[in-house]
This record gives C-alpha cells, structure tokens and sequence, in this order.
C-alpha cells in the first residue's frame, strides 16, 4: 500500500510539472509572438536599422547620417522611382544640374552642410572633432540641455522673391493637435499666373512650423515639386518628431537662376539633433519641374506637350492687357474694339510674343 501511494504522489508530482512546464512555454511562445511583432512593425530608429541588417532591405531614411553608399541613398533610395540620379558637390544658380526624371540630386553626397546661423541660434557651439560641419567648413555640436527650437524667414527679395528658411524643428514648432491650416489663396508668390495649374508651396511645411500665409515661406511651384516632391520629405521629418520628440535642424533655400521670378528648384536639408543625423538625415536638391512640359520661368506660362502640339486656331488679344483669349470667352466679348485684336496662331507662339493666356477660359 506505502509503495502504491508513493507511485500515486511521484505520478502527481510529474503531472503538475508536466502542467508547469506546458504553462511556462506557452506564455514564452506568447512572448516571442509579442516580440515578433513589435519587431516588425515598431518606427523605432534603433529597432529599423537592426531589421534592416538582419533582412537586407533599406529604410527610405538615411541612418548614417547621409553616408554615400550603394546602399544608402541619403534621405531616399532611387528604388522607390523618386531617387538621386546623380550628385552635386554644391548648388550652383549659374551651373543647376539637368532635370532627368528624378525628382532630386543629392548634394555634398547626400550629408547635411548648413549655414553658421542655422547652428548657432540652435544652442550649438563652434570647435572640437565631432559634429555637424556647416557649408563654411566649420565643426558644430551640441548638448542636449542646450537645443534652443525657433524658425527664421528670410527677408524677400528685390524681385519680390523668397530667399531662405530654416531653423531647429520640434514639437514646440508644430501646429497644437487637431488645429487645421488655413487659407493662404490671398499670397501670390513671386512668378503667379492664372491658369498654369501652380501651386502654393511652403518652404517649410505647415505641419512641422505652423507658418501658413507667410509671404517669406511661400514660393511658386508644380505639383510635381510640392507634393511628389517635397512632401515626402516633409512627412518623414514629421514623423520623426512624433515619434521620437526629438528636434532637427532644417532649411528650405529655393534657387532662382538670375533674375527669374520662379525658382528652378528647391534645396532641401534636415539632420536629427539628439542623434547627431542618425534617424534622419538629407541634403537634396529638388526640381520645380513638370515633366512633359515647358516652363518659362520667367512669366509663368507653362506649356504642355498636348498644347505645344496644337494647331493654329482663332483667338482674342487684348492688346492693352497682353491677354489672348478664346472668342467665345466673356472677357473677349468687352474688350474695347480699339484694343481688340484677332488673331489666327498656335498657343505657343502667343506665349513666346508675351501674351499672357486668359485665367477664365484658359486657352
């Protein structure tokens, strides 16, 4: 009976091991599924650049600060059809490298190079071997206690053109939450013109300023440019401070190549504060372009393949106003006969004389 009752308690004592044990590995398996997937899906810099290692694949941001490798394409890759096709050592207006396709070339390899101002109204200091180098050459750093956020916009122009914005981005910078943007149709951009399908474009965004109808921080540019180009950009800065609370130091420079009213394109840079370019990190140069079309960057007038191909047709000059118009448009039945004018020609040809298209009927 003694030996019956011992098996009885060794058979009981290896079931609620048994039991023990299923339970402890069932909650690591749970563990490891948790784990798994805050691997997966987590935004954490840290956390990104360790997936990236393991799989082979390549965050849209530069984790290196903007090394120049096959690997890494500074803010991001040509793999995602909007990369660098090539690279620039500086942004030269007498010299702007050719639009091919891409929306941007790299510039100084894709590494951040900013003004001495932009660094030091951040709190950073001049001196030592380690930091940011500034466009002057100068070595910057800076302590965490030290980071002084704010933006700055450059006076305008003597043409009316915007010229710089930058500053050290944050939370403090940004819109409070649920604060929607407002109107900003009453800014006309240097180089405005009805009908040509412009955009109104922020140097910096609204979402990491809260500067809307800013004169200083508003320029003329293309969809193309505004939203495929820089937003994404925009974007990705944004979420950095979300997700991290962290600053950068950011500048939009628009280049204007003499004494064009509309830029050519945009200088874009950002690099991450806390963590010395680490999380995100660009220097980039972005064309205002629209492909398949003809700007003339001086008034305005953009000319699509389709329109640059039609065929000579009746229209309406104001001679006065330079203005060409349908026939059939209200604003050509009241021009004064003595300042009318009709006129048998392509589109293109009214344009390369000066004549400006009607913003109502956009001929």
């Amino acid at each position: 009976m003694e030996n019956s009752r011992k098996t009885d308690h060794l058979n009981k004592n290896k079931k609620e091991k048994g039991g023990s044990g299923r339970r402890l590995a069932a909650a690591l398996i749970l563990l490891l599924l948790i784990g798994g997937f805050f691997f997966w899906v987590s935004d954490s810099p840290g956390i990104v650049k360790l997936r990236e290692s393991l799989t082979g694949a390549h965050s849209t941001e530069s984790q290196d600060g903007g090394a120049d490798t096959a690997d890494n394409e500074g803010a991001r890759s040509t793999e995602d059809g909007r990369g660098s096709a090539g690279d620039v050592a500086a942004v030269d207006p007498d010299k702007l490298p050719e639009f091919t396709g891409d929306h941007y070339v790299k510039v100084n390899g894709g590494v951040p190079a900013l003004p001495d101002d932009v660094y030091e109204k951040a709190g950073y200091t001049e001196g030592g071997s380690r930091g940011s180098v500034s466009e002057s050459g100068k070595v910057w750093a800076v302590s965490k206690g030290n980071i002084t956020p704010y933006e700055y916009y450059g006076e305008l122009d003597h043409l009316g053109r915007c010229t710089v914005a930058y500053g050290c981005l944050g939370p403090e910078t940004m819109p409070a939450e649920d604060t929607e943007r407002g109107d900003i149709s009453r800014i006309h951009p240097s180089g405005w013109a009805k009908a040509q399908h412009w955009e109104r474009c922020h140097l910096i965004a609204w979402a990491l300023s809260d500067e809307n109808a800013n004169e200083r921080n508003l320029i003329t540019g293309t969809h193309y440019l505004n939203y495929d180009g820089m937003r994404p950009l925009e974007e990705e800065t944004e979420h950095y401070i979300w997700n991290t609370g962290n600053h950068v130091l950011y500048m939009a420079r628009p280049v204007f190549s003499g004494n064009e009213l509309i830029a050519r394109g945009v200088q874009m840079t950002c690099e991450s504060v806390e963590d010395g370019g680490k999380g995100i990190s660009f220097n980039v140069y972005l064309f205002n372009v629209t492909p398949d079309a003809e700007i003339d960057y001086r008034s305005g007038i953009v000319t699509t393949a389709e329109q640059a191909a039609q065929e000579p047709r009746a229209y309406v000059i104001n001679t006065r106003s330079g203005v060409f118009h349908y026939p059939s448009c209200d604003g050509a039945k009241s021009i004064y006969k003595k300042n009318r004018k009709d006129v048998t020609a392509t589109r293109k040809e009214l344009t390369d004389q000066g004549y400006i298209p009607c913003g109502y009927c956009e001929p």
